[in-house]
C-alpha cells in the first residue's frame, strides 16, 4: 500500500491556513490541491472481484452514493442505516492504494472484506472506465453533463477543504479539464451497455422511476427474496430526503480530514457531502453554471458523442436505451 503523504504534493504555502486568500492565491491553492484528485483518479487498482462482488464504477458525481446506498440497503433488506459513514460499509477502491480507505487489513483480492457487513460485498471506483477490474458485477450511471459538473464544483469546496475560500469562477473553471474524461466515461459504457456483467442506469430514470430502478438493481446484484415490503423499504431509505435526513452519513468526514491534514489545512467544520442538502436535482446544471463553461461541455459533447452516434445530448441517448430494453 502506497500511502499518500505530503511529499506527494508541493509544499503548502504559508498562508494556507488563512481565512481569505487573494485571486491569485486562489488560483494557486485551487491548482496544488488539483494535483491530490488527479493522483486518486490515477491509481492503479490491486483489487480483483469474486463473481458475486458488486462495483459501481461511475464518473464522479453521477449517482454514486446514491447507487452505492441502495445496494447496501437491498443487501440489508432495507433496515434503518447503523452506520456513521457510508465508508465504514463498503470499500471506496481508489482510496486503498493511498492509505485513505476504511479497512486497512488487506487480504490477496487487495481489499479488507471484514468490513462489510453482508452479501454481496460492495465496491466503488473513479477509474478510467477501461481501468474498472472485471469479474465482478458493475453498474454505472450516467448523469446530465451540465449538473455533474455543477455538482463537482459544490463538493470540491468540501472534499479539497477550500471552505469558500475560493469563487465560484475559479472552481468552475478548473472542472473545464474533466468534461473530456467525462464523457469517454459515458461513452465507454454506453458501448458495453450490453455485457451481461454490466448495469448501466441513467440518474434521470432514478428520478423518474425509482421504485423500477430498485427492483432493477436487485435483480442483478442477486437480490431474488425481495418481498413488497423490503422494495418499499428500501425505496423509502434510498430517497433524497430521507438520505439528507442522515448528511453525516453520507459526508466523507472521515476521508476528508486525512485529506486536509495531507494539504496542511484545517479540516472544515461544515461539509456539503456526497448528499447536498439542495442537491440531487436535474436540469440546475443549464441554470448556473458559467457560460463559458457550458459552451465548452455543448462542444465536447458535440465532437465526442455525436460525431460517433449521433445524440445532441444524454437525454436522447437514454431514450434510446428505453427503447433497446
Amino acid at each position: 500500500m502506497e500511502a499518500i503523504g505530503t511529499d506527494m504534493l508541493p509544499p503548502a504555502p504559508a498562508w494556507v491556513r488563512e481565512e481569505k486568500w487573494t485571486a491569485e492565491q486562489q488560483k494557486q491553492e485551487m491548482e496544488r490541491r488539483s494535483i491530490l484528485v488527479m493522483k486518486l483518479n490515477s491509481v492503479p487498482l490491486r483489487y480483483r472481484p469474486r463473481p458475486t462482488d458488486v462495483v459501481v464504477a461511475t464518473f464522479p458525481k453521477s449517482g454514486t452514493t446514491w447507487v452505492l446506498h441502495i445496494c447496501h440497503q437491498l443487501r440489508m433488506r432495507g433496515a434503518e442505516p447503523d452506520f456513521a459513514d457510508q465508508e465504514d460499509v463498503l470499500s471506496l477502491l481508489d482510496l486503498i492504494p493511498m492509505g485513505l480507505s476504511a479497512g486497512r487489513v488487506l487480504g490477496e483480492d487487495g481489499v479488507d472484506r471484514s468490513i462489510q457487513p453482508a452479501e454481496p460485498h460492495i465496491f466503488a471506483t473513479h477509474v478510467r472506465c477501461d481501468a474498472v477490474p472485471r469479474g465482478g458485477k458493475i453498474i454505472t450511471c450516467l448523469r446530465e453533463p451540465k449538473d455533474v459538473v455543477l455538482s463537482l464544483c459544490f463538493f470540491v469546496d468540501s472534499v479539497l477543504s477550500l471552505k469558500g475560500r475560493v469563487s465560484f469562477q475559479i472552481i468552475s473553471s478548473s472542472q473545464i479539464r474533466a468534461v473530456k474524461g467525462m464523457l469517454e466515461s459515458f461513452l465507454y459504457w454506453w458501448e458495453h451497455r450490453h455485457d451481461p456483467d454490466v448495469l448501466l442506469l441513467f440518474y434521470d430514470d432514478m428520478k423518474e422511476d425509482h421504485v423500477s430502478c430498485v427492483r432493477r438493481i436487485a435483480s442483478f446484484i442477486g437480490i431474488v427474496d425481495c418481498s413488497e415490503e423490503v422494495i418499499s423499504r428500501v425505496v423509502h431509505t434510498t430517497t433524497h430526503t430521507e438520505m439528507s435526513r442522515h448528511h453525516s452519513k453520507f459526508d466523507s468526514h472521515n476521508f476528508i480530514a486525512k485529506i486536509s491534514e495531507i494539504l496542511g489545512d484545517v479540516p472544515p467544520t461544515e461539509f456539503v457531502g456526497r448528499v447536498r442538502k439542495d442537491g440531487g436535482k436535474s436540469g440546475q446544471g443549464k441554470k448556473l453554471l458559467p457560460e463559458e463553461l457550458k459552451q465548452q461541455i455543448d462542444k465536447e459533447w458535440k465532437d465526442l458523442v455525436t460525431t460517433k452516434h449521433g445524440f445532441k445530448d444524454l437525454n436522447e441517448m437514454r431514450m434510446a436505451w428505453m427503447k433497446e430494453q
